[in-house]
């Protein structure tokens, strides 16, 4: 994957646009905005930001992990595997490469993470718990 050269407060604001509005579709899921919810205001408004917080901090969290390398394994499996049933799938030089090689190969490329994305869930993260703690009715 290749590196995004977009400015991180545009990154961040990207980020931030998609949980609201997978926040605004959990309420409307619930009926908030229609008045047909009948549950706590707060309780509602909690839930909405709970949603991109816990996807966003495990989307941040896991890449921050595949960064260090810790799936190569299970990269290297599939690759091997798809190349082993499907030959046209990987190259002739590629076929013969131990796990060291596919690792070598990966580092070379570069490995990155979204550290925005983290940054972003944290933020829903708390602004949920906030909610729940001071806004329940």
């Amino acid at each position: 994957m290749k590196q995004n050269n977009r400015p991180i407060w545009l990154r961040i604001l990207i980020v931030f646009i998609i949980g609201l509005s997978l926040g605004f579709v959990s309420l409307l899921a619930v009926g908030f905005l229609n008045g047909s919810y009948t549950g706590a205001r707060g309780k509602a408004l909690s839930d909405a930001c709970l949603l991109p917080g816990a996807l966003f901090t495990t989307v941040g969290t896991l890449s921050w992990v595949a960064s260090k390398g810790f799936f190569d394994l299970a990269g290297y499996a599939t690759f091997s595997l798809f190349g082993f049933f499907i030959p046209r799938f990987t190259k002739e030089e590629d076929r013969s490469h131990s796990l060291y090689d596919y690792k070598v190969k990966k580092d070379e490329k570069g490995r990155y993470w979204l550290p925005h994305v983290l940054i972003i869930g944290l933020v829903f993260l708390t602004a949920s718990i906030l909610i729940a703690y001071l806004v329940i009715d």
